[in-house]
């Protein structure tokens, strides 16, 4: 068989650091500390994201964030090597790149559940993309 005709399997991929861009605002991948990737299973890639809360953003605009078989990874910026599971990872609140300010790891610092950060991050969105997402 062909390679190309291999199963692809939904995970993250490696981000270029200083070259890839956020698929929603833009931005060049800077801070390793934060990024998200969400799987896109009509495209069968993952959209990778410089800022969890862009990530939040793009998929509440798509109608996929409360969808539970849409896979989300964001990156532990206690060890930035690290791909979580969003939907059970832990978050915290503290300045990020586009300044959603939600970032995900492990330890005590981190108390907040996927539900209460995305809806903060939405409630945040509302007041800056009033035509994006709102609740």
């Amino acid at each position: 068989g062909l390679p190309a005709c291999a199963p692809t399997v939904a995970a993250p991929r490696k981000i270029r650091w200083g070259r890839d861009l956020c698929e929603f605002c833009h931005m060049t991948f800077g801070d390793r500390r934060y990024g998200a990737q969400i799987w896109d299973a009509t495209q069968n890639r993952p959209r990778i994201y410089d800022d969890f809360g862009c990530a939040v953003v793009a998929a509440f605009d798509a109608g996929t964030l409360d969808r539970q078989d849409v896979k989300v990874w964001t990156i532990d910026e206690t060890k930035p090597e690290t791909w979580l599971d969003a939907r059970r990872a832990m978050f915290r609140v503290t300045p990020t790149p586009m300044g959603y300010d939600h970032a995900s790891g492990t330890g005590a610092a981190f108390g907040l559940d996927f539900a209460a950060a995305t809806k903060a991050i939405k409630i945040k969105a509302g007041c800056e993309h009033p035509a994006g997402a709102r609740s």
